[in-house]
């Protein structure tokens, strides 16, 4: 990847974080993190993964508002990245990475007591 991509990646990322905690929307749970934006070489579409934390019906809410903020958040970053041609199309996914990784530390935790028996 290009020093270049890396640096939008980067500044996308830390941007969308600073938006996403600004808006006043009462479904968006106060803990939602953007953990990576990938943008695409033509910069017309960006994949952002974020967490979002808490209960299952809370994080769906979440992420069904976040998808439907998209529009407005595009909007919101072209403020900001004013240089760029075009602002690419928001994919929110949701990255399950530190509930995945809590749940084989579980499973590993219990393997190391059953085997101490």
């Amino acid at each position: 990847m290009s020093y270049r991509a890396e640096r939008i990646n980067s500044e996308m990322r830390r941007t969308l974080s600073q938006i996403i905690a600004r808006l006043k929307d009462p479904r968006i749970s106060s803990m939602v993190s953007v953990s990576s934006v990938n943008v695409a070489k033509d910069l017309k579409t960006a994949k952002v993964s974020v967490e979002i934390f808490g209960d299952d019906e809370h994080t769906r809410e979440t992420f069904d508002t976040l998808c439907r903020c998209a529009g407005f958040i595009r909007k919101e970053l072209a403020k900001e990245f004013h240089d760029l041609r075009t602002i690419p199309e928001l994919t929110f996914l949701i990255d399950n990475s530190l509930q995945y990784s809590a749940q084989i530390d579980k499973i590993l935790e219990e393997i190391k007591k059953n085997d101490g028996n």
